[in-house]
Formats: structure tokens, C-alpha cells, sequence
């Protein structure tokens, strides 16, 4: 079977060649659509091929997207962002499967990780649709925050793709705005739009409009249960910031209307009662965190250290505050084993050396 790479960029002459450097293992073709870029992007893409379009951005990233696969010849397609990484074992792992499969797989879904610690350990990560066969039906949804819904016969591979942004690359407002300017002109957001509008607005400060666009959200009969699960835990930060304890804990506890007990979920209901000075039932929610398993196959956004170190971290406090050392030191000693470089780790550590822990 053949594999078509489909990218669309806009000045990324910092990163695309990192993106494209082990794309030749696995890829038979490339097709690059540019979407305005004012940099050395479009020379950049030319040298790896010479399948290069430019589109006219229209602020709907799924119509740059599905431009982009329109142009792939291959039996299957792959998408890659241009801050993307493909490691070596990724690469070769991807060309084995296209070499060994069949066209009886529709869609290959892979791990994708958007944040690690310091040496490469993931901590933040979910599957993503990555790879689909071609001339099937497949497209992307959404103006923002894209998206391909899978179907028919789906595989995971455990080759994990690595999302690296810049340090200095800042989106602003770019997604809030298209957002903005749907609901302007009459749109009707659907239930996944609307999640997202909600945690653009979240992450812009805007947390009065978040809290009303995650309860709407929330009260949309068609909402993927793991973004709902999500909605609650994202209203409760929104309430916390509020200083609404109450609510923070309804939304909070709402989250296991739609599922188990996640250690996000945990984690976010001792922080609540963490910012209340509430240090044993803290306590209590952050040891469930570290007995909750995490879904890696339910597609939702997964923060590994919500199920080991972040709660680690916190009942190192909270034991601390409630008099029993020895206990806050054993979670510490936990803490300190998977990240013993962390800067809440080299402080306890330094706090528990004058107390005469060695």
C-alpha cells in the first residue's frame, strides 16, 4: 500500500525541514499546501517535493486541510503539522505497516504527544486519526481544531507522533477569533465546536463566557462523553478562578456522570479542596488520582501526571500540612522518582534535607 503525506503551513521555515527529515522512510509522496507564508516556507517544501500548492486562506482550517488531501495519489493519506516530529522508530514503524497491510484498514490510529518532561517522557498524549485510506469519504470537520471522525475498520499502531511547538510561537487569538466570528455571522456551532470555543475562551481569560459556553456545551444532547467529562473539569477551574468552591466541586463531581473517576477528574477536586485549606480530603482525592487508571484508547486528552506525580506532589503538601511528615516524605520519595529534576521536587528536597530526611 501507498502513503501520501498532506501538511498545510504557513511560515514555518523554523521547523518544516525537523518535520519532513525521516518523511522519505514511510511517505511515497508529499504534498504541501502553503496558506499564505512570508518567510522561505514554499522554498523550503520544494526541496522535498515538488508537490506544492498555494491555497487562499479563509480562515477554515479543514478547507485547507481537505484541499491538501484532494491532491494525494497514494492508497492512504497522513497528516503531519509542520511543529510536528516523526522519530526514527515512528518512521520505520509506519513503513512496515504500509508495507505489510492490506486495504482492509480504513483509518491507523497513533499516540499523539503534545508535551513531555525534560528527557522525552511523555506526559501529555492521546490517538489521533493519522492515517486513512484515500478516495474513501474521508474529510476534515471544523473551522478550528479540525478533525477526521473515524469509521469502518480502525487500527492503533503504537508508533507515537511528537508535537513540538516553538517555545516562542504563540497563537493569540487566531482560534477565539474564527470562533467569534462563526457565532457573528449566524453560525450554529456544533457540539465539538462549541467545547472548543469554550477552552479558547478559557485560555484567553475569558472565564465568565467560558463558564456559559461549557455549560451550553454540557447541555448538548451530542457531545463526545470524554470532551463532556473534560467540560466539567474545565468549568471547575473555571469556578476556582471565581473563587466559587461550591460550584467548582458540583462540576467537578458532575464529570463522573459520564464516566469513571479519571485522575484528571481526582486531581482537580483536591486542588478544589486544596485552595479551601481542606488538607485531608485533599489528600483523599489526590490518592484516588494515583489509583485511577488512565483510558489511553478513549481518544480523550490524557495528562499522565495526573495518575502518578501531580498527586504525588500535592499529598507531599498535604500530609506536610496535616502534621504527618513521614507520610508527606514517602510521596515525595514517590515524586522523586519519575521526576527527580522538577523544580517541586529539588524544593522539597532541599525542605526535607533541614528537616534531617537524607
Amino acid at each position: 500500500m501507498t502513503l501520501g503525506l498532506c501538511m498545510i503551513v504557513k511560515n514555518e521555515s523554523k521547523v518544516l525541514e525537523r518535520a519532513l527529515e525521516n518523511v522519505a522512510t514511510f511517505a511515497d509522496e508529499i504534498v504541501i499546501v502553503d496558506t499564505g507564508s512570508t518567510d522561505n516556507t514554499v522554498e523550503i517544501a520544494r526541496k522535498f517535493t515538488d508537490k506544492v500548492y498555494i491555497y487562499e486562506w479563509n480562515d477554515n482550517f479543514s478547507s485547507a486541510r481537505n484541499f491538501a488531501l484532494s491532491q494525494v495519489e497514494s492508497d492512504y493519506w497522513m497528516w503531519l503539522d509542520a511543529d510536528d516530529m516523526v522519530p526514527i522508530d515512528t518512521a520505520t514503524g509506519i513503513a512496515e505497516f504500509m508495507r505489510t497491510s492490506d486495504a482492509s484498514v480504513d483509518v491507523a490510529m497513533l499516540p499523539y504527544i503534545v508535551e513531555t518532561t525534560s528527557d522525552g517522557k511523555p506526559i501529555f498524549s492521546y490517538y489521533r486519526e493519522r492515517i486513512l485510506k484515500n478516495k474513501s469519504g474521508f474529510l476534515w470537520e471544523g473551522r478550528v481544531h479540525e478533525v477526521v471522525q473515524p469509521r469502518g475498520n480502525i487500527a492503533r499502531l503504537p508508533f507515537p507522533i511528537v508535537h513540538s511547538k516553538p517555545k516562542d510561537r504563540r497563537s493569540g487569538t487566531r482560534n477565539l477569533d474564527i470562533y467569534r466570528a462563526a457565532v457573528a455571522s449566524g453560525d450554529v456551532l456544533s457540539a465539538r465546536e462549541r467545547y472548543y470555543f469554550a477552552r479558547e475562551l478559557f485560555y484567553n481569560g475569558f472565564i465568565s463566557q467560558s463558564i456559559d459556553e461549557f455549560k451550553n456545551f454540557l447541555d448538548m444532547p451530542n457531545g463526545f462523553y470524554v470532551n463532556k467529562i473534560d467540560a466539567c473539569i474545565m468549568l471547575a477551574r473555571c469556578y476556582l478562578q471565581t473563587k466559587d468552591i461550591d460550584s467548582a466541586l458540583s462540576a467537578a463531581f458532575q464529570s463522573f456522570v459520564y464516566g469513571l473517576p479519571t485522575g484528571e477528574a481526582c486531581c482537580e477536586i483536591g486542588n478544589i479542596y486544596l485552595s479551601n485549606n481542606d488538607y485531608g480530603k485533599a489528600a483523599y482525592w489526590y490518592e484516588c488520582a494515583t489509583r485511577a487508571t488512565p483510558d489511553i484508547d478513549s481518544g480523550a486528552f490524557v495528562d499522565f501526571s495526573a495518575y502518578g506525580f501531580t498527586p504525588y506532589v500535592w499529598l507531599t503538601v498535604c500530609y506536610d500540612r496535616l502534621g504527618d511528615v513521614n507520610k508527606a516524605y514517602e510521596y515525595h520519595l514517590r515524586a522523586k522518582k519519575l521526576r527527580p529534576d522538577h523544580q517541586s521536587v529539588v524544593f522539597n528536597q532541599a525542605y526535607f534535607e533541614r528537616l534531617g530526611y537524607k
